[in-house]
C-alpha cells in the first residue's frame, strides 16, 4: 500500500507559489498568490512575503499601503524598520521617514546617522529637480489657512507628499508668521517638533499674539506637564467618583489642547482650570450651584468663551 499523499492547505501553496514565481522573475504573479494568502491570513509574516513581492513588481504605492497594516512591527526589528524606511523613500514620504528613523529606539545612533543621510541625499535630488513643488505646497497651505477649518487626512497627505525636510522647514518660516489658521498652526508646529527642527520661528497664538518660538525647547503637546498633570487628576481622582465626568473633562482637555499649542492655556493656575472643567460638567448636569462657582473663574470663562468662539468659526 503506498504512502498517503498529504496535500498542503491553500495557504500554504498560495505561499509556495508564490515564492516560486519570485524565483523565476514572475512578479505580477508572485503578487496574485500573496495577495491570495494575504486575504486568508492577515499576518506580518504573509504582509512581508506580499511587500516584498510588490516592491519587486516596482508597485511602490500598493507595497507602502500594505505595509501600514502593520506599521507597528515593522518598527519592532532594525532590519524590518530598515525596509519600512525603504519603502517610505521609494513613496517620497521624506518626512515620515525621518520621523520613524528619529523615534525609533532600536536604532543606534550610527545607523540612525546612515539612514538620515539616505534620506538627505534623496531629498536633495528631489530639490534639484522639482524646484516648483514648493510653490505647489505654499499655495495649498495658503487655501487651507483661509478656511479656517482643521485640514482633512487625504489633503495631509498630499501636502507631506514628495516634500523634503528643507523645503517644509522653509515654508514654516514663511507661513506661520503670517498664519490665521487655529486649526492647522499647532498641528504644523507639533510637526516641527516631531522633525527635531531645532530653529526658532515666529508665530501668532491663538489669542492673536506674535511670539518668537524656540523649536528645541517645545515638547509634544500629549508630554506637557500641565496637560499630563490634568489628565492624571481626571483619570484617577475624578472617575473614582464620576467615570462620565471625567471622560467630559478629559475630551474639553484635549480639544483645548489641540486647539491652543503650544501656547496652552491651562499651564498657569492648572488645577483652577481643573476646576473649571468638572464645574462645566456639574453646570451641565443642572447643579445650580456650579453656575455660581464658575462665574468666580472669570479669567479662565473669558479664556474657554474665546476658544468656543474658534470653534463657532467652523459652522
Amino acid at each position: 500500500m503506498g504512502e498517503k499523499i498529504v496535500f498542503p492547505d491553500e495557504l500554504e501553496r498560495s505561499i509556495r507559489l508564490g515564492q516560486k514565481a519570485i524565483e523565476q522573475k514572475e512578479y505580477l504573479t508572485a503578487c496574485g498568490y500573496f495577495k491570495k494568502a494575504y486575504e486568508m491570513e492577515m499576518s506580518f509574516s504573509v504582509n512581508q512575503l506580499y511587500v516584498a513581492a510588490l516592491l519587486k513588481l516596482e508597485d511602490f504605492e500598493a507595497a507602502l499601503q500594505v505595509a501600514q497594516d502593520f506599521s507597528e512591527e515593522y518598527q519592532s526589528t532594525e532590519a524590518a524598520l530598515t525596509q519600512y524606511v525603504r519603502i517610505l523613500l521609494l513613496n517620497q514620504q521624506f518626512l515620515i521617514a525621518r520621523k520613524v528613523i528619529s523615534q525609533s529606539v532600536l536604532l543606534t545612533k550610527e545607523k540612525k546617522r546612515t539612514l538620515t543621510q539616505q534620506v538627505e541625499q534623496l531629498e536633495l535630488a528631489i530639490d534639484l529637480l522639482d524646484p516648483e513643488s514648493l510653490q505647489v505646497k505654499r499655495q495649498l497651505l495658503k487655501r487651507w489657512d483661509k478656511k479656517q477649518t482643521p485640514m482633512p487626512s487625504a489633503a495631509w497627505d498630499e501636502f507631506q507628499h514628495q516634500l523634503t525636510y528643507p523645503q517644509f522647514v522653509a515654508l514654516m518660516q514663511d507661513f506661520l508668521p503670517a498664519s490665521n489658521n487655529n486649526f492647522l498652526r499647532p498641528r504644523l508646529i507639533e510637526e516641527l517638533v516631531l522633525l527635531g527642527c531645532d530653529k526658532t520661528i515666529l508665530t501668532n497664538s491663538w489669542l492673536e499674539i506674535g511670539y518668537q518660538l524656540d523649536l528645541k525647547t517645545l515638547l509634544l503637546p500629549e508630554d506637557l506637564p500641565a496637560f499630563k498633570k490634568l489628565q492624571h487628576y481626571f483619570e484617577s481622582e475624578i472617575a473614582a467618583k464620576n467615570v462620565q465626568m471625567a471622560e467630559y473633562c478629559i475630551a474639553e482637555l484635549k480639544t483645548h489642547l489641540a486647539l491652543t499649542y503650544p501656547f496652552v492655556p491651562f499651564a498657569e493656575n492648572t488645577m483652577l482650570w481643573a476646576q473649571s472643567y468638572v464645574l462645566e460638567y456639574q453646570r451641565l448636569m443642572g447643579d445650580v450651584t456650579a453656575e455660581k462657582s464658575l462665574g468666580e473663574l472669570s479669567k479662565i470663562n473669558l479664556q474657554k468663551e474665546k476658544i468656543r468662539q474658534i470653534y463657532q468659526e467652523i459652522f
